[in-house]
């Protein structure tokens, strides 16, 4: 009775208050908290991060050149700048590996690969790989539906309390490279952002390299290997009462050289690469209820390629080659808190994927279903999830591929045994599924129509130790897994040597250990960082116990590798300092020492300076990356950069 009286009161004085429009209101300014935070500690699988600060940190250009320091991940670079970057985790090939910007995924049904070369770390937030099963109840099933996914985090303003920001970038390197960038933020609305950038790069290539020539060697210098590279890129993002929208629009566009092998006459590189990539993408995300959220996903997005190879002669002329990718595509996940421990979600995805460019035009129909169930406990993590993929192919000659099914589970674990020391131990199990590509179906006479899809299994477990005191933090982790993936997808020479075609005859079963360290620490005005990891992949070939390559290592992928940045940022003068170590591997099936590739390491150091002025911030940078000039291939005859010098200048509006 007390409570009904006091709320009956207070009620009663607030109406002729009200009724008198005597109530000032008063607009309050948006408040960032930011703090600390540590990924992987609580996930079911390892889960690693690079930040703005690591990005600085390790002198990427290109998100590639961060992903180098992720364990587990092993990167295949063709060379410079606009080589092809790939990215295989556990041994399990680029094609199991999801790549997604904000979220939403990136496909290319021609080839199945996506190069991480074409995404400027300067517009970037955040790189996320998470190697296996992931924590998030409002992943698309396309994501879900792969055994490991990159998730690449665009620039989202902060204008707290501004108006407007702008920024803009100058880099000069060795090589004729040339990186120019600017970009703005600005209110679009009382409840919306908006930003817009656009990023110029352009490099001649030509770095030095040294040929073997028997006893003898010869310096020589690169050749076709120049290219320039447009990227913009607008987005908006608005509060809409319980909903959050974000838009997203992408351009990008290239031309290159391809720089031939050098085993081959220099004079015959002159094969040419023409790029336009364009999308837009929208992710409506809502709460429904206290209980009920919703996440909607739209993307168009249209890919242009021409191949020019003016020494290879066809039945028009020249080689000319043109291709062209369009794809729609749809998401929505749905989530529902059934306690406050126990939520479930499901998630149902379709894309529409059509080539030109082939004789056959292929059109592939993908439905990714997903439905998922999470326990989390102030200790225990608990993770189930069942996805589904259905494909309708068609062609507009000719006989089409056959139709896929396939359902695929995945679960997996995390427990806080011990909490005052911050001890996880994780546990996790997927199988995934991998879809020919139209490359591997109807590309001429390579493609076979009767390819079946690739199977993956993983199983993983590991620790992670995490504590945190008073201006420091450190996270160590160790995860053993081990991968199978059957039905590999392979060229192969067919009727004789000269003809090659795909088929399904591999199997590999990778036995792997990733270790890491990081560390934080801030002391006064003053603050250090150190990020270190270790990969042991022995990843076998068990197509056929009769052949000589059984039980041989994959090739381009090293037993042993590891990585290390440290940092540390002072009021005076920023510093960093990286380390990438890759141990021998081989480029052929055949382990023999005729294809045995040797070990290198790769160190770099940058120095940077910030100046605060009344009417912009100006910083400064100057980078060495390979400063000791290592001579080395990631690819067979396709030699890396040697030292590299760049300088930076950074302004803020």
């Amino acid at each position: 009775m007390r409570i009904a009286v006091c709320l009956s009161t207070a009620v009663l004085l607030c109406l002729p208050v009200k009724a008198q429009d005597t109530l000032r209101t008063e607009d309050i300014q948006e408040v960032h908290i930011n703090a600390e935070r540590t990924y992987g500690a609580g996930s079911v699988s390892n889960e690693k991060k690079a930040d703005e600060r690591l990005l600085q940190a390790t002198g990427a250009l290109q998100v590639s050149d961060v992903m180098k320091y992720f364990s587990g991940a092993t990167v295949k670079d063709y060379g410079g700048i606009g080589g092809l970057k790939t990215v295989s985790v556990r041994g399990l090939g680029a094609s199991h590996t999801a790549v997604a910007y904000d979220g939403v995924i990136i496909t290319d049904n021609q080839t199945g690969q996506t190069d991480l070369g074409r995404f400027s770390a300067g517009q970037t937030e955040s790189v996320r790989l998470v190697s296996g099963p992931d924590n998030e109840m409002l992943q698309t099933a396309a994501m879900a539906a792969q055994a490991a996914t990159i998730n690449v985090s665009g620039h989202r303003p902060e204008l707290d309390g501004e108006k407007f920001k702008g920024s803009a970038r100058l880099l000069a390197g060795s090589f004729g490279t040339l990186n120019a960038q600017a970009e703005t933020d600005f209110r679009a609305g009382r409840n919306s952002v908006a930003t817009a950038g656009v990023e110029w790069l352009q490099s001649d290539g030509d770095y030095p390299y040294v040929q073997d020539n028997g006893s003898s060697s010869t310096t020589l210098s690169r050749k076709n290997s120049d290219i320039a590279r447009l990227r913009a890129e607008a987005a908006l993002f608005s509060s809409l009462g319980a909903s959050d929208l974000t838009v997203r629009a992408y351009w990008f566009q290239s031309q290159q050289g391809l720089p031939a092998n050098i085993l081959y006459n220099e004079n015959a590189a002159n094969e040419r690469l023409w790029n336009r990539n364009g999308f837009i993408q929208s992710t409506l995300r809502t709460d429904l209820s206290q209980r009920m959220t919703m996440q909607i996903c739209a993307k168009y997005d249209v890919a242009r390629t021409r191949y020019l190879n003016p020494s290879v002669n066809s039945i028009s002329g020249v080689t000319d080659n043109r291709y062209t990718e369009q794809e729609l595509y749809l998401s929505a996940v749905l989530m529902y808190r059934i306690t406050g421990r126990l939520s479930a979600s499901v998630a149902e995805d379709g894309r529409l994927s059509e080539l030109d460019g082939v004789m056959v035009r292929p059109t592939r129909g993908t439905l990714n279903s997903s439905i998922a169930l999470k326990y989390a406990s102030e200790r225990l993590v608990l993770t189930g999830r069942l996805n589904h993929v259905a494909t309708k192919e068609d062609t507009r000659l000719n006989t089409a591929a056959r139709n896929f099914s396939h359902l695929s589970p995945v679960i997996g674990a995390n427990w806080l045994i011990w909490p005052a020391l911050g001890l996880h131990v994780r546990a996790s199990y997927e199988n995934t599924y991998r879809l020919p590509t139209f490359n591997d179906l109807y590309f001429e006479q390579v493609g076979r129509r009767d390819l079946k899809p690739e199977q993956a299994s993983v199983t993983s477990g590991g620790i992670v130790l995490e504590k945190q005191a008073a201006g420091m933090s450190v996270s160590i982790y160790a995860d053993a897994f081990n991968s199978c993936v059957r039905d590999r997808i392979l060229a192969v020479p067919g009727k004789n040597t000269a003809v090659w075609m795909m088929k399904n005859v591999g199997r590999v079963t990778t036995h792997g250990l990733e270790t890491g360290l990081e560390t934080a620490c801030q002391c006064a005005s003053v603050r250090t960082g150190l990020t270190a990891s270790y990969t042991y992949q022995r990843a076998m070939d068990k197509s056929d116990a009769s052949s000589a390559t059984w039980n041989h290592q994959l090739p381009y992928t090293p037993r042993h590798s590891a990585s290390g940045v440290v940092f540390i940022e002072t009021p005076y003068l920023n510093a960093s300092c990286n380390l990438i170590y890759s141990g021998k591997y081989y480029c052929n099936s055949y382990n023999g020492p005729e294809y045995a590739m040797p070990s290198y390491y790769e160190a770099g150091c940058s120095l940077w300076k910030d100046i605060h002025m009344e009417q912009c911030d100006m910083c400064l940078k100057a980078e060495c990356v390979n400063m000791t000039d290592s001579r080395y291939e990631l690819v067979r005859n396709y030699p890396m950069p040697g030292r590299q010098l760049r300088v930076t200048l950074t302004l803020d509006l």
